[in-house]
């Protein structure tokens, strides 16, 4: 999957044909920094999904300055999985699944476990949206130190198979 992430992002980052102008953005902060979320309403985006008893939530994200400027580049991404609970709904915390893995694409490629935190459901609506709260969401990096905690509301693309 993650191998799909880098390919789509260096295959879309700097084609300005299909760069779309005036599309809104949501606005997510990792590790204190904000960062722009085109996961709803994008031509070009990765679409969340529940699929065989498991939510996959993608959140495509960008530089906030660029976005502003009408610049959508996709630079960066996280992926978070959650098996084993029950389909979402409005005020399903994704910290209650008993499985979380978070896959990233920053400076580099790498994986991460979920450690505190929550990430409520806001709204639902199958097969268009999915609205996510992200409270001090911290995931970090099994071998390393590095950790990543997102906070923010963000409406992302969401297909239900």
């Amino acid at each position: 999957m993650m191998a799909v992430f880098s390919l789509a992002f260096v295959s879309c980052g700097d084609d300005d044909d299909d760069k779309p102008a005036g599309y809104k953005f949501g606005q997510i902060n990792i590790n204190g920094k904000d960062y722009a979320c085109y996961g709803y309403g994008f031509p070009i985006t990765f679409t969340s999904s529940w699929e065989d008893g498991g939510l996959s939530v993608e959140l495509p994200l960008g530089e906030l300055a660029d976005a502003k400027k009408g610049e959508y580049d996709f630079d960066y991404s996280i992926g978070i999985s959650c098996w084993g609970g029950k389909k979402p709904s409005v005020g399903t915390d994704l910290a209650d699944y008993p499985e979380i893995y978070v896959d990233y694409v920053f400076d580099e490629l790498g994986d991460a476990v979920y450690e505190s935190g929550s990430a409520v459901v806001k709204s639902i609506k199958d097969d268009d949206h999915i609205t996510i709260e992200f409270k001090n969401f911290k995931c970090k990096e099994e071998s390393s130190i590095q950790s990543y905690t997102l906070n923010g509301t963000v409406k992302l693309d969401y297909d239900v198979d």
